[in-house]
């Protein structure tokens, strides 16, 4: 909530509700979409071979992540 409203803070003072209103219907949509694709994909993960390959894609992310030249910045 902090962070939210630091940055609605610096939004102009006509569009702060809007931004308000974006981010609620942005928290819902991530949400329920997690929620509802965990559903969807409970068949896929019921296979430990869905969880290596899930696992190994987290890590190439984390990696490239940590070997970009933005790191540090």
């Amino acid at each position: 909530m902090v962070l939210l409203g630091s940055i609605a803070s610096q939004q102009a003072p006509g569009s702060r509700a809007w931004f308000g209103i974006g981010a609620t219907a942005a928290s819902l949509v991530r949400f329920f979409g997690l929620g509802f694709g965990a559903r969807a994909l409970r068949g896929v993960f019921a296979r430990p071979l869905a969880w290596k390959l899930l696992d190994a894609a987290i890590a190439l992310v984390m990696r490239a992540i940590a070997a970009s030249p933005l790191r540090g910045r």
